[in-house]
């Protein structure tokens, strides 16, 4: 709802200028980035159930405070609980799906979790952008904060109490073996490849979206007859990808349960990503570049999913489980507030073509690493069992 409704209604809630809308939407991904270690010991010395209902109701009280504050430190404050709370939920999620899939399930769970929280914040920018114009933030946000505390009987009812992730505490790994399992080079694989699309695909896409529209079309688009804006033509690129991802990308979770190299089908989406990252920056009509934009914005969600599948399938035979998913958040979340920063950093210094030229060739690379299959599972499999 912020993307939305932030950098339209600022004056509203009392925030300055458009600087601070931006550290304001920022800061909760950089707060992640310590507090994720924290989100581990947390559901390891607390019942799983009773994270979750925290997550809750801090996101509701967060959402519900958005409306009335009115200075910047607050802002801060308020925000920053906010990336507490998505981290207990993102985290969550994780074991939670760790501990209800298997082998033959555990891609399209992901792709189901990955789709339905990307539908979430579809449905919440288009209500909150269109009731703050009509009634005002302080409305939508108490509406939506309220929504968020009526689940709260449905993770009563539906979260179960407790979840053995790990193994009993006479067999847990130590320190020493945690740092060698994920300094593996096939978990290092993973995390490289998770770090690197997300910082491209989600950070760098993303935030540079609306300006590549600009740059190659203008700020006066003509859409059926009626002229709009390089950040409304965003929205709606936005909203329609996360409105079919949710149909899209749990097919591709079941076509990655059912493949036994699932190396090849993530090589297989990298290279696609590859070439519409060669492709987008080039001179095409828009009514063919549009359409060239979603698919690659639902590969990109695709490729969201299926290294998240790996890296659970991978952890699911490891007996330090949270410690590895925690690590993986961290990776994850590094690069989701790195990629904007370095796409406008880069974009001066290289232009906005070879930035995503660039993004191509990392991909590509990506993809040839991957197209080789792990050698060494034997080994792998050992340590994880230290």
């Amino acid at each position: 709802m912020l993307y939305i409704v932030l950098p339209t209604h600022w004056n509203e809630v009392g925030i300055a200028s458009l600087v601070h809308v931006g550290v304001i939407l920022s800061i909760n991904r950089f707060v992640r980035l310590p507090l994720n270690p924290v989100i581990g010991l947390i559901y390891k010395v607390m019942s799983f159930r009773t994270g979750i209902l925290l997550a809750v109701i801090f996101s509701g009280i967060t959402t519900i405070s958005y409306g009335y504050i009115e200075n910047f430190s607050i802002w801060i404050l308020v925000r920053s609980l906010w990336g507490f709370s998505f981290s207990l939920f993102k985290l969550g999620a994780y074991i939670l799906i760790l501990d209800l899939s298997s082998e033959t399930n555990r891609g399209y769970l992901m792709g189901s979790y990955n789709g339905l929280y990307r539908l979430g914040g579809l449905i919440g920018m288009l209500l909150g952008g269109i009731f703050a114009d009509l009634f005002g933030v302080a409305v939508i946000s108490s509406v939506l904060g309220f929504l968020a505390f009526l689940s709260i009987p449905l993770v009563v009812k539906y979260i179960p109490k407790s979840i053995t992730i790990d193994d009993k505490a006479d067999t847990k790994p130590s320190f020493l073996t945690n740092f060698k399992t994920i300094a593996n080079k096939h978990f290092l694989k993973i995390f490289v490849t998770a770090f690197s699309l997300i910082m491209l695909l989600d950070g760098i896409l993303t935030a540079t979206l609306s300006h590549l529209i600009y740059v190659k079309y203008s700020n006066h688009i003509n859409m059926f007859g009626m002229i709009a804006g390089a950040a409304t033509v965003a929205g709606i690129i936005q909203a329609l990808r996360w409105g079919i991802a949710p149909f899209v990308v749990p097919k591709v979770g079941i076509l990655l349960d059912k493949v036994q190299h699932r190396n090849i089908v993530l090589a297989t989406f990298l290279a696609l990503a590859s070439i519409f990252l060669v492709i987008l920056p080039l001179n095409i009509p828009l009514f063919v570049w549009l359409p060239l934009l979603l698919i690659h914005l639902l590969v990109a969600s695709s490729l969201t999913t299926i290294i998240d599948a790996i890296v659970t399938d991978r952890t699911s035979k490891a007996t330090n489980k949270i410690f590895i998913m925690t690590a993986f958040t961290v990776i994850v979340d590094l690069g989701a507030a790195l990629g904007p920063i370095l796409a406008y950093t880069l974009e001066e210094k290289i232009g906005l073509t070879h930035l995503f030229w660039l993004a191509a060739l990392i991909c590509c690379l990506l993809m040839i690493s991957w197209l080789f299959p792990d050698k060494n599972n034997t080994v792998l499999n050992q340590q994880m069992k230290m």
